[in-house]
C-alpha cells in the first residue's frame, strides 16, 4: 500500500528538490564516467585485500557515487569516524578517506586475533591511540588499493599524510568546492561498515581528460594494472593437493566385511611413488619420506604433463 502524503509534506519535498536543483546549478562541471568504473574496481580490490590483513572473508560494494559540495560531505560524516588525509604530487589537492567506527573496530578486533563471530563492536565516542594506529594501517591499505586503481588513468602516487577525527581538521577543500564522493559498504565478519572516498573535483584536473571518457579495455601507456592485479591475486590464491599412494579395486562385499585390525594389501613396493593431485588432475610423482621432526613429507620426483582430451579436435562428421 502506498503511503499517502499530506499537502504540507508534498510542498516540503518539492521545496527541498528545488533547493537542490538551484544549489547544483551553481556548479559548472561534467560527470567523469571513469570514476564509476574505478569505484567499482576499488570495491572489488578492497574485498580482496582486507582478508590478507584481517584473516576473514570480506564483501564490498559501491553503493553510491555523487557530486556534492565539501560542506555537505562534512555534514554527512558518520560520527565518530577516522579521517585519513592523502596527498599526491600528481594531483592539485588532497584526497580524504573516511572510515566509520564499525569498520575500524571490527578490523581491529580481527587483526588482534578476535573471533569473527563475536559481538558487534562497542559504541564509541572517540578512538584511543591504539585504535588510531590500527586505523592508520587500514587506511594505508585502502589508499594503496585506490592508487592501484587510479593507475588506469594516470601515474598517481598516494601518500597517507595523517589521521584525524575532527572533520574541520580533515577538510581537503573549501566548503563550497565540488567533490566526488564514493560510498562503499564493507561487510567484515558479519558487521557492515562504511568507507567513503572524497575526491575534490579541482584536485582531479591533471587526470580529468582521461576520467571524462570510458576506456574499453586495451593497453595504455601506464601499462595494464588490471592484469597485474589479477596476476597478484592468483599468486596469493591457495589450492588443495592430495597425495595418493595407490589406487586399487576391490569387491564391495570384501569392503563390507572389513573389521578393525584387518590388513589390506595395497600390492605396491615400499619405495612406490605417490601421485599428487590437484582438482583430480595428476600433477606430480613424489617419493614418501619423513622430516627430522617426524612428520611425513613427500619429495617431487617427476612433473606430469596434463592429459589431453581424446575427443579434442576430433570431427565426428
Amino acid at each position: 500500500m502506498n503511503e499517502q502524503m499530506s499537502p504540507e509534506d508534498l510542498s516540503l519535498q518539492n521545496s527541498d528538490l528545488i533547493d537542490e536543483i538551484i544549489r547544483m546549478s551553481d556548479f559548472s562541471f561534467e560527470r567523469l564516467p571513469m570514476l564509476d568504473i574505478i569505484g567499482e574496481r576499488l570495491a572489488d580490490s578492497v574485498a580482496l585485500a582486507l582478508p590478507n590483513m584481517t584473516g576473514t572473508l570480506c564483501e564490498a560494494s559501491l553503493t553510491q557515487l555523487d557530486y556534492v559540495p565539501m560542506s555537505q560531505v562534512l555534514d554527512a560524516l558518520p560520527g565518530p569516524a577516522l579521517l585519513a588525509v592523502c596527498s599526491s604530487h600528481s594531483l592539485y589537492g588532497q584526497i580524504l578517506l573516511t572510515l566509520d567506527s564499525t569498520l575500524v573496530l571490527t578490523a581491529l578486533e580481527l587483526m588482534l586475533g578476535g573471533s569473527a563471530k563475536g559481538e558487534a563492536p562497542r559504541a564509541t565516542t572517540g578512538f584511543t591511540a591504539i585504535e588510531r594506529g590500527f586505523g592508520k594501517r587500514l587506511a594505508g591499505l585502502i589508499a594503496h588499493e585506490l592508487q592501484r586503481n587510479l593507475a588506469q588513468v594516470g601515474d598517481v602516487e598516494l601518500e597517507l599524510e595523517r589521521i584525524e577525527t575532527d572533520p574541520d581538521s580533515a577538510s581537503v577543500a573549501q566548503p563550497a568546492s565540488l567533490c566526488v564522493r564514493m560510498q562503499i559498504t564493507v561487510v567484515l565478519a558479519g558487521h557492515g561498515g562504511m568507507l567513503e572516498v572524497i575526491l575534490p573535483y579541482d584536485a582531479l584536473e591533471p587526470i580529468r581528460p582521461k576520467l571524462s571518457r570510458i576506456h574499453f579495455g586495451g593497453f595504455s601507456d601506464e601499462g595494464s594494472p588490471w592484469r597485474d592485479q589479477l596476476a597478484g591475486q592468483i599468486e596469493r590464491a591457495t589450492v588443495e593437493l592430495e597425495a595418493v599412494l595407490t589406487d586399487i579395486r576391490l569387491p564391495i562385499q570384501d569392503i563390507m566385511a572389513w573389521q578393525p585390525g584387518d590388513t589390506v594389501n595395497l600390492w605396491i613396493e615400499e619405495d612406490h611413488d605417490a601421485t599428487v593431485l590437484c582438482a583430480e588432475t595428476p600433477m606430480f610423482h613424489a617419493a614418501l619420506g619423513k622430516r627430522n621432526n617426524g612428520n611425513t613429507a613427500i619429495r617431487i620426483t617427476e612433473a606430469l604433463a596434463p592429459e589431453e582430451d581424446p575427443s579434442h579436435g576430433r570431427n565426428d562428421h
